[in-house]
């Protein structure tokens, strides 16, 4: 199960912990496979429960000097990073909630490779076949140009308008969570220190901004909560001399963080993602998937370097995709082996955990049971 990493000091109080057990073991196991199957330096994993926001997993792991895997360090909750493609699903979100870009509008890629500011090319990672596509073909298959080039047609004149966009949905502040040392989000504003003309479209793909594993997965579970985002939540109750002496309720950060417009939009893009976008090798789980993959450059000594260390992969998603009852985020730093992409890093240890909470689930398998008894 979980370490003292977790463990409230609350005086002589028990603290009735969220975590599933059995979940968790799933949770170490899964990680801890892909870790040395990647040769990564670390990584995270936090299972959520969708509806109340508690945590039933949360797992970290450290390579250490004799090349083992241990629990040193909270990353999940201790480290705000660069998110990188993960964080196009807020900033396409922002744009969408202002009425400001369609799903269906038509973005020019450049052929996959688009200089701004007359200085700073940004390029996507797979050559598309497409030089003009969708907005939501662009953000099914990652496309940063297309991306971009969406949020820059909305947000161009008036980037203020997207930060503030951003801030209303809390990706700026704490999720209060009762682990102590959560890491402070970054997101800047025009006429800040370090804005640039290349803020706005930087900022669209996931760089210059910066959150923790956990304040990802609370956006993204709060999308899979019809817009409702819950505080993430380790305790359930504390008790003293096998007596209840405080009971923690779940707890409501934000009660809608957009229309339901949009929301029937997102749902739409995250479920194609993984139908016939970068995740298309998470289609064949047990439980459908709903998801996006995230796979950033790390900012290492003032540069971005070209090798698989300095990568980070991410997947953030919620299942079953129709009626989200958990959600979840993989997060492997520098994958050093058998490439560095979030589908093939990231996106396994996603699935195993939903196949698992599948063959444990027998409410989630009960529509499938019967669809299969009745036939078509």
């Amino acid at each position: 199960a979980t370490t003292e990493i977790y463990t409230l000091s609350l005086h002589d109080a028990l603290p009735i912990s969220t975590i599933d057990i059995n979940l968790q073991d799933v949770a170490d196991a899964a990680l801890e496979q892909q870790l040395r199957k990647h040769g990564a330096q670390y990584g995270s994993v936090v299972v959520m429960e969708v509806a109340t926001g508690r945590i039933k997993a949360i797992s970290n792991l450290t390579r250490t000097a004799d090349s083992t895997y241990a629990e040193t360090m909270n990353w999940a909750v201790g480290e705000a990073a660069e998110p990188g493609s993960t964080f196009k699903l807020p900033a396409l979100m922002v744009a969408l909630e202002e009425g400001l870009i369609g799903p269906d509008d038509t973005v020019d890629t450049k052929w996959g490779s688009i200089t701004y500011c007359g200085k700073e090319k940004m390029v996507d990672s797979h050559p598309y076949k497409d030089r003009k596509v969708t907005v939501r073909r662009a953000f099914e298959a990652s496309l940063n140009t297309g991306c971009s080039q969406a949020v820059m047609k909305a947000f161009q004149k008036d980037p203020k308008r997207f930060v503030e966009g951003l801030k209303r949905m809390r990706l700026h502040e704490l999720t209060g969570v009762m682990i102590p040392g959560e890491a402070v989000p970054t997101l800047r504003s025009p006429g800040e220190k370090f804005w640039s003309c290349t803020s706005l479209p930087w900022m669209s793909i996931g760089y210059e901004v910066a959150v923790t594993p956990l304040q990802m997965l609370t956006f993204y579970n709060a999308v899979a909560n019809n817009g409702r985002m819950m505080q993430p939540q380790l305790v359930t109750q504390v008790s003293r001399d096998g007596r209840t002496v405080e009971e923690f309720e779940p707890s409501v950060l934000q009660e809608r963080i957009c229309s339901d417009r949009t929301l029937k939009i997102v749902h739409e893009l995250l479920q194609g993602v993984v139908d016939s976008g970068t995740a298309r090798n998470l289609h064949d789980a047990e439980l459908r998937i709903a998801g996006k993959t995230g796979t950033a450059q790390i900012l290492r000594n003032g540069s971005y370097q070209q090798n698989g260390k300095s990568y980070q992969a991410s997947f953030a998603g919620y299942f079953p995709a129709d009626k989200p009852r958990y959600s979840c985020i993989v997060v492997v730093n520098g994958p050093t082996m058998s490439g560095y992409y979030a589908n093939v890093v990231a996106g396994p240890i996603f699935r195993e955990i939903a196949d698992k909470v599948y063959s444990n689930r027998l409410e989630l398998q009960s529509g499938r049971v019967l669809a299969e008894a009745t036939g078509p």
